[in-house]
């Protein structure tokens, strides 16, 4: 039986899929009050119904594909919760656009579905649920971060760190409801920047204190914490980490105007550019599978991160054999290679290798030499093999000349991650793109 025209559903589709690059929809349709199709069985695949166009009745199935898929397991916590609310989020949210009766959908409307998503995912996330909070909390939180991303404050972008949790035993001794009460003044983002200091906002929505870095510990309790370096800051670190010992749901407005959103001390999902997308939680996990395992791919993934946060780029490559940078990459590049050159035959750039401290190597110090020009080349164990290394590429002339160099350093390295000055994350692996990571999203 052929359904009625779904633009809205077909919308929604496209949002999740955008969203969980990994994922297939699949939606289908039954008349009301005829039996709804029997739900797929298994880790790596959710269903939910409810309201379609009038008269019907809507499946939505979200199944995450592969490789992602085979790399879940019942640990993978944070992947789990958001592919679990994700079917029931794109029913409520097509549901909400449905009346609108558009066909097509206009950009503006399609918009506000992509936003409607994330607001009913979130709000019926499991660090939301459990507390109750309304759903138009989540909602108008998301839209004062979005009109705070278009302000600057004597030229200079504006950033905002707050977090939504159930830990308050006791009322507000006053009453003011967040965002409504803060939008007219001014200050309030700038004190509350998510760097130095965020806002703790109860479930109910109001406003009770601030959290600032510096004494983390001291209104938190003595829980180890997380690095909080500059590096981390930037990309919403504190925010993260509030959310880790505080629970419930933290929003962070980046200073490039992403708005990202983190959950149990880790961050799940990011708006730029009117589009959402999740954090493939596993994907530390599909760089370990390309390498056959080592800790590099822990700490090249989380340096990717770094970089990716300050707008930098960088081509970090991982190999199996030291031998293979053979021919490839110049003795002078060489980290590994620096204690079998005379003195009087190094290189200027021989001698900076014996200054470097990478001999227990870490993300921010692989993260601080892979922005210099050039690749930066460790091992699985993640011992530093090279770095500021020049790789030629055969061809250029089609794409730029950092895709070109991951390109070719993918056929001799086993896994080649680029990042772009975007914020892009890209893998190749044997001279083609295996997969991407906050990836630009088409325009709509």
């Amino acid at each position: 039986m052929t359904h009625p025209p779904d633009p809205a559903g077909e919308a929604a589709v496209e949002a999740v899929t955008e969203i969980m690059q990994a994922a297939s929809v699949e939606l289908t349709y039954s008349p009301d009050g005829a039996p709804l199709p029997t739900a797929r069985e298994g880790t790596t695949s959710m269903t939910a119904s409810g309201a379609g166009p009038p008269g019907w009745q809507v499946t939505c199935t979200v199944s995450l594909g592969e490789p992602l898929a085979s790399l879940v397991t019942p640990d993978s916590t944070r992947l789990l919760e958001i592919l679990d609310a994700m079917p029931g989020a794109a029913i409520r949210a097509a549901a909400r656009l449905r009346p609108a009766g558009e066909m097509p959908l206009s950009p503006a409307v399609r918009r506000a579905l992509r936003d409607t998503l994330v607001i009913e995912l979130l709000a019926h996330h499991p660090a939301m649920r459990a507390a109750s909070a309304p759903t138009e909390l989540v909602a108008e939180t998301i839209e004062y971060l979005i009109e705070l991303s278009g302000t600057r404050v004597e030229s200079d972008p504006i950033t905002h760190g707050v977090v939504i949790a159930d830990v308050f035993k006791d009322k507000p001794r006053l009453q003011f409801d967040y965002p409504a009460d803060l939008r007219d003044a001014k200050r309030a983002p700038l004190l509350f920047d998510g760097q130095r200091s965020l806002l703790i906002v109860d479930t109910k929505g109001h406003p009770r204190f601030e959290l600032q870095r510096h004494r983390l510990d001291h209104v938190l309790g003595k829980t180890p914490p997380r690095s909080l370096a500059p590096e981390f800051v930037e990309s919403g670190a504190l925010v993260a980490e509030a959310t880790r010992r505080l629970g419930g749901l933290g929003f962070f407005l980046r200073a490039d105007r992403t708005i990202w959103v983190a959950v149990g001390g880790n961050r799940i999902l990011l708006r730029r550019a009117e589009h959402w997308t999740a954090f493939p939680t596993e994907f530390t996990a599909y760089v370990a599978s390309l390498i056959a395992g080592g800790r590099a791919a822990e700490i090249v993934v989380g340096a990717a991160y770094i970089i990716s946060a300050r707008g930098r780029g960088a081509i970090l490559g991982i190999v199996n054999d030291r031998n293979l940078l053979d021919g490839i990459v110049s003795p002078k590049d060489r980290y590994d290679l620096r204690e079998e050159f005379d003195r009087p035959a190094m290189r200027p750039e021989t001698r900076l290798h014996h200054l470097i401290d990478a001999q227990d190597l870490d993300e921010q110090t692989l993260a601080r030499l892979a922005v210099l020009d050039g690749a930066t080349i460790i091992d699985r164990d993640a011992n530093l093999l090279a770095y500021g290394a020049i790789v030629t590429s055969s061809d250029s002339q089609h794409e730029g000349a950092r895709t070109a160099a991951a390109k070719t350093m993918s056929l001799t390295a086993d896994v080649v991650l680029m990042v772009s000055q975007d914020g892009d994350i890209t893998v190749f692996r044997g001279g083609e793109m295996t997969a991407t990571l906050l990836g630009q999203a088409r325009q709509v």
